[in-house]
């Protein structure tokens, strides 16, 4: 890999962020470039398919997370859809298509086949959320087909029984475009656009037991739509998506015992919408959507999110005495980056990633000041990470500005 040379404009010293939670690449998607498509995870495997590339699709795809390649599997049931519904229990995952249709659609993983299921009784939408609770689907919101606005209503499907019952209408605005996931036997809801309120970031909580509403603390970024959202290890996720133009790239962490948010690492593929995303294990995937630097511009990329892990043994790196510097920055040249700590024997490696999640720069890092040169680096802010143990240590943003002397 080429060197980069860096010097900065400014002398001020930026101390690093510190985050043990992470993202890393993954295989791209093996389909064609797309957004508004569909998925969920039975399993060690996850599915990925229908969505718009330049047309309504019925591919259908599975991801392995073992051995980390797809495969194509038998083409979805349906017609092509886009912005559809998806949830799964057990070895079975469920699709309602959108924009029109009211045909639900189980997929058999160990068969690998589709089959047509009790008709959904509410009105076609998409652009809905869907989450599962033991063995029972959930529909909610969207924007109606046939009646041309938002929706709050909440439909329950028992797998067992095949039959559709209705629920408590979502006690907030009707919404579509919205993202939700559940935990225990609570599913939550939240952000989204109503047609009667405009853009939200308001958060609630359906309880299963006893089939009401309540608010929760509001997401804490900019109100949005099109986000990604999963559940994973008793928390939940919600990231991304845009608003008046705006893309996002941040990503938060909702904890419903004490019901609080915080911010975590930024998406690192760039800022994106329409993806499409799922939780295996103790790891959270999104990948293909809309790019949020060019309009119009579909993406195959996949990511696999890595949560904080309370048994790290990382705890005296993660520590202020580190004392973590980059400087100059931002910088035309070179700059440098100072550790003040490294602990015997600890190998350090330094990663820097464009805007598109792509890496540019990579180094191991063994004693307390590194030097990064510029190189044929372009102009424009990047991300670094510094990582020790396969965990997140330290990030910082860095901006290359001006022409370099090489």
């Amino acid at each position: 890999m080429k060197f980069l040379h860096l010097i900065l404009i400014t002398a001020t010293l930026l101390p690093i962020n510190v985050f043990a939670d992470y993202w890393t690449q993954k295989a791209d998607f093996a389909g064609i470039n797309r957004a508004d498509a569909t998925g969920f995870a039975i399993g060690t495997k996850g599915y990925i398919g229908t969505g718009f590339t330049t047309t309504y699709s019925q591919d259908w795809w599975e991801y392995d997370q073992a051995t980390n390649t797809w495969v194509q599997k038998a083409n979805y049931g349906g017609s092509g859809i886009v912005e559809a519904a998806a949830f799964s229990v057990g070895s079975k995952g469920y699709i309602l298509p959108a924009p029109i249709g009211n045909d639900l659609w189980q997929y058999d993983s160990q068969l690998d086949t589709w089959t047509q299921m009790a008709v959904f009784p509410g009105s076609a939408r998409q652009a809905a959320v869907a989450f599962s609770i033991d063995t029972k689907g959930y529909i909610t919101t969207g924007l109606s087909s046939t009646l041309g606005g938002s929706l709050n209503d909440l439909w329950e499907y028992d797998i067992p029984s095949n039959m559709w019952t209705q629920k408590s209408d979502l006690t907030g605005p009707a919404r579509h475009y919205a993202t939700g996931f559940a935990i225990g036997t609570k599913g939550y809801v939240g952000t989204g656009i109503s047609t009667a309120t405009s853009y939200l970031n308001d958060f609630w909580a359906w309880d299963r037991i006893t089939d009401t509403w309540s608010q929760q603390a509001s997401f804490p970024g900019a109100a949005r739509v099109e986000a990604s959202g999963f559940a994973l290890n008793g928390m939940g996720y919600i990231g991304m998506g845009s608003a008046n133009g705006n893309y996002y790239t941040d990503f938060y962490q909702y904890n419903p015992n004490t019901n609080t948010w915080a911010q975590k690492a930024d998406f690192l593929g760039g800022p994106r919408e329409e993806a499409t995303q799922f939780a295996i294990g103790s790891f959270g995937y999104v990948g293909t959507g809309y790019a949020g630097i060019t309009a119009g511009v579909m993406k195959k990329d996949f990511w696999e999110y890595h949560p904080e892990d309370s048994t790290t043994s990382l705890q005296d790196l993660n520590s202020a005495s580190m004392n973590l510097k980059v400087y100059p920055n931002p910088f035309s040249t070179e700059t440098q980056i100072s550790l003040d700590l490294i602990p015997t024997g600890q190998e350090i490696n330094l990663q820097i990633f464009d805007m598109m999640g792509k890496i540019v720069y990579s180094q191991s890092v063994s004693k307390k000041t590194t030097i990064i040169q510029r190189g044929n680096l372009a102009d424009g802010v990047y991300q670094m990470y510094l990582t020790a143990q396969g965990k997140v240590i330290g990030e910082e943003k860095i901006i290359v500005s001006g022409k370099s002397n090489y």
